[in-house]
């Protein structure tokens, strides 16, 4: 990077930055953080800049390093955190490498490859759950303590009306019966049950592979919510698109793993997984159409099919009477994603 660029860096960050001979810039996905690789000749290290993040009196980047040390003292694979500097916003961290998850499965010849990567996600994310889920202090989350009926009605049904149908799609008039489906969807989700540490983005580019395990990054947004969540976030991830059937088989590894440790119904958990599923869906389809439409990264369009077909397959799944406003919704808004390409009636 031109020496010109780190004028606007505070002091403290700048004289970290000179004490490395070579500086490369790491591109981000979605996130304003800015990204950096250190190295000195065989050593190296990520510095993390996020000089203005939100949440107060606990900001993103308190979270991170509450919640970062709290993992690694459970014994989780989290990256090290050699420094932070709270005044100036900046982080020295753990370098992992830059191999994710979706990467790896990209590189396996067959479908064995990637079940066993998958398998290995799942053994990690029933260990956060039940290890990192221990001693964590809801105080830490910058943002709110847990997945509740408010978060999921802004960030995720209204979030999916708001950035996805409206700012992505177009989308003036919204058909009557959306809200009554929302309130619907909601009871059904939020059903009470036990709940767990929740990293509430749990997906394929922010599991690392390094030294033959997975690592799990960019974890500053967790809270308690349901187990469900991060599996579904996991499974429905169209970075990787998973085949239902292969979804499937990964539901059932994790449910014996989590039975190892709590008695579960097993009946009862898949009802419930089924709808909070449905939210991750909506989740993500707002997420990329934001990321697309207000943030001006395109590279999020080419997944946004996939995702609208995940949506659709689960609606269509459910009884007739179930969601019929958000059913209708999802054919439409694949029609139009798919027709103006090549006129695909079929789900991908």
């Amino acid at each position: 990077m031109p020496d010109g660029h780190l004028a606007s860096f505070p002091a403290g960050l700048r004289r970290e930055l000179a004490a490395w001979p070579t500086l490369d810039v790491i591109a981000p996905d979605g996130s304003d953080r800015r990204f950096f690789r250190l190295r000195r000749g065989d050593s190296s290290c990520i510095c993390l800049y996020h000089p203005q993040p939100p949440g107060t009196p606990v900001s993103e980047n308190d979270s991170y390093y509450f919640i970062g040390q709290h993992l690694r003292r459970q014994g989780l694979p989290v990256p090290e955190i050699f420094a932070y500097c709270r005044q100036e916003g900046w982080f020295l961290l753990e370098d992992l490498g830059d191999t994710s998850l979706q990467e790896a499965c990209q590189r396996q010849p067959d479908r064995a490859g990637t079940l066993t990567l998958y398998r290995q996600a799942v053994q990690l994310l029933v260990d956060l759950q039940q290890t990192g889920t221990q001693g964590f202090d809801p105080g830490w989350c910058f943002d709110t303590p847990s997945y509740t009926a408010e978060l999921v009605y802004t960030r995720e049904c209204l979030y999916f009306q708001q950035a996805f149908l409206q700012g992505y799609l177009g989308w003036e008039h919204l058909p009557v019966g959306l809200e009554r489906d929302f309130a619907h969807l909601l009871e059904r989700a939020l059903a009470a049950g036990e709940q767990v540490l929740l990293h509430r983005d749990f997906q394929s580019r922010n599991l690392l592979v390094h030294q033959d395990r997975l690592w799990l990054i960019d974890f500053q947004g967790a809270r308690l919510g349901p187990p469900h969540y991060d599996l579904a976030a996991l499974l429905l991830d169209p970075y990787v698109q998973l085949p239902p059937d292969l979804q499937e088989d990964l539901v059932e590894e994790y449910l014996s793993l989590w039975q190892r440790y709590t008695a579960l119904n097993r009946l009862a958990w898949r009802q419930r997984y089924h709808y909070v599923a449905l939210c991750r869906n909506l989740q993500i389809l707002g997420a990329y159409g934001f990321l697309c439409r207000r943030k001006g990264k395109p590279f999020f369009r080419q997944f946004i099919p996939a995702a609208c077909g995940s949506l659709l397959r689960r609606l269509e799944a459910l009884p007739t009477e179930e969601l019929p406003t958000l059913r209708d919704i999802a054919r439409q808004a694949w029609e139009q994603l798919t027709a103006p390409k090549d006129g695909a009636t079929g789900l991908p």
